[in-house]
């Protein structure tokens, strides 16, 4: 199966290597000096630190706050006297304490700098799930900052949350019918050589058709879902993974089906996802956090020695590390072990 991983800090990515990415001059001293500014507030708010948080804003009456998605619509607030009580509400009522650098990672930045005004755009892609934690797994932001006595501080700041599905993952849209109704770009890019999904006559399909009927059910029991009198934007199930039989070593396929929205959303190759449900499984069958990270490799088809190479240790350490797992599980093949992770089974 042909996937890529995110790759994994512990910290941040250097600003410097993020802009080269996108563009061929890094970063200049000014810029890196904003960039630090905003990852200082970005941390104080995941760890839940309200003095430094607020203190990263200008307490003026022109302050601004804009706020898109699916599941909030679209809220503006204006000036420091209204946001104010709303961060304290927010940090009273849904306290956090997350190291940002772990599970959050920027992408595609770009700054505009001019005298004391610095314009800041970025996508943020959680690369982990946590519970209680306030972001989506991927949002557009953007923030203005301005220099007051000498000190960067926030005067705007705009997060806007896609309205179905995510960008940084293969998804196929489907309709309340279950007709296709988009393929993102990474979706169609992957589908014409993906060993266990197709899309035929307008309907996703497994290549295997002994694994098409599993599929089918559970679009249509996604669908039954979005035929009740729940309120638009209400459903936000958790992702159902699905068999789609072997690739050619052996390697079980899958993919994820989910509502949002009002749509049934088709997901492979899905990062976010597949990573949420090995942890799960990890703390159901006590895995370490190298086992775990090895479990990662092999869920998305890569060989012992690439997951070794990835991972930093000897192909030994990895053989050890399986056979713990295969111990744990109960499971005597790596495509047994995987499926137990993930919980899927064949047709019987």
């Amino acid at each position: 199966m042909k996937t890529h991983l995110m790759p994994r800090h512990s910290d941040y990515p250097s600003y410097k290597q993020a802009r080269a990415q996108d563009r061929s001059m890094p970063f200049s001293d000014e810029e890196e000096e904003v960039l630090d500014f905003l990852r200082s507030e970005h941390e104080s708010y995941y760890r839940g630190d309200f003095e430094a948080f607020v203190d990263h804003w200008h307490h003026g009456p022109e302050v601004r706050r804009i706020l898109s998605g699916p599941h909030v619509g679209t809220r503006s607030h204006t000036g420091w006297e209204e946001l104010k009580p709303r961060f304290e509400e927010g940090f009273r009522q849904f306290p956090q304490d997350f190291d940002a650098r772990k599970i959050l990672r920027w992408e595609n930045i770009q700054i505009q700098l001019s005298a004391d005004m610095a314009w800041i755009s970025y996508d943020q892609v959680a690369t982990r799930h946590m519970p209680g934690m306030h972001a989506e797994p991927f949002a557009h932001e953007t923030k203005i900052v301005q220099r007051f006595d000498g000190a960067w501080k926030l005067v705007c700041v705009i997060v806007v949350v896609p309205g179905v599905g995510r960008e940084d993952a293969p998804r196929i849209e489907l309709k309340a019918d279950g007709t296709v109704v988009s393929i993102n770009a990474l979706a169609r890019e992957r589908l014409a050589s993906h060993p266990g999904l197709i899309v035929s006559g307008l309907r996703p399909r497994a290549r295997n058709r002994a694994y098409d009927t599993g599929l089918q059910n559970a679009i249509k029991q996604s669908r039954e879902r979005l035929a009740t009198n729940l309120p638009r934007g209400f459903l936000r199930d958790e992702a159902s993974v699905v068999p789609l039989g072997e690739d050619g070593a052996g390697r079980p396929l899958f993919c994820w089906v989910v509502t949002e929205q009002e749509r049934v959303l088709i997901s492979f190759d899905d990062e976010f996802l597949l990573r949420g449900r090995l942890e799960k499984a990890a703390a159901n069958f006590g895995l370490t956090p190298a086992q775990l990270n090895l479990a990662e490799h092999l869920a998305s088809g890569h060989e012992l020695a690439q997951a070794a190479d990835e991972l930093g240790v000897s192909v030994n350490t990895v053989r050890t590390q399986l056979r713990r797992m295969f111990g744990k599980t109960q499971t005597h093949n790596q495509a047994a072990l995987v499926s137990r992770l993930l919980n899927i089974t064949g047709p019987d």
